[in-house]
């Protein structure tokens, strides 16, 4: 799947050098990844379709276990914000970040907690050293309220312009490029609202672009 970055903080110096292993671990995860859409199923666009977080979360974490990420546990003092990051090896942490914007501000301040404590979470084999957020950018049609690249990116930016974090941070937004006209993707059918393990099929979508969102995106409409 194709993904652009935005690296905050000497993320870029990092993953290029100490941390060149463990990116290329992700960024070979990423690429590997199918697009995952479901139909909506909100009011005035039911039916249409639209990013899948769940499966796209399921997909990232079996993908990153096969390289040896696993699930982290936040320390118990820092469990107000979040029971676990999704993955983490080495001594960088990882997040599927596709769930509603406030909670990128939970995952940033508790890396950035255990960044600046220096304590060794189990399973990793040193204090964290960096973190990884993959989101989605405004090419990708999703719920309403959820977070993307390009809202995370301005807000990490203004933040981190002011000098209130320091854990090297690298930005990642799974989209779409702007000269696909055609989407072969994994189309999920769930029981419920609440089911997480769908009924998949391959399907291809035609593409059509508009611009939209806040920021002015192009964004994906398929048909």
């Amino acid at each position: 799947m194709h993904y652009v970055i935005r690296d905050f903080n000497g993320a870029a110096e990092y993953f290029s050098e100490v941390g060149e292993s463990r990116w290329a671990e992700i960024s070979s995860v990423l690429t590997s990844l199918r697009p995952q859409l479901q139909p909506s199923d909100q009011a005035g666009i039911v039916g249409r379709p639209i990013f899948d977080p769940k499966a796209t979360n399921a997909a990232l974490t079996a993908k990153a276990a096969e390289l040896g990420w696993t699930n982290v546990i936040v320390p118990p003092e820092l469990q107000p914000f979040g029971k676990d990051w999704d993955a983490g090896k080495g001594v960088v942490l990882a997040e599927w970040q596709f769930s509603n914007y406030p909670f990128l501000w939970n995952n940033i301040i508790r890396s950035e907690a255990v960044f600046h404590s220096r304590g060794i979470l189990t399973p990793l084999n040193g204090p964290v050293e960096a973190l990884v957020i993959v989101t989605k950018t405004g090419s990708l049609p999703a719920s309403n309220s959820t977070l993307y690249f390009e809202q995370a990116e301005a807000q990490i930016n203004t933040v981190t312009t002011l000098g209130v974090f320091g854990i090297p941070i690298r930005l990642v937004g799974l989209g779409i490029e702007p000269d696909v006209s055609v989407l072969d993707c994994d189309w999920n059918l769930y029981s419920g609202r609440y089911s997480r393990v769908p009924d998949t099929a391959q399907r291809t979508f035609d593409i059509a672009w508009g611009r939209a969102g806040q920021y002015g995106n192009l964004a994906a409409r398929f048909s």
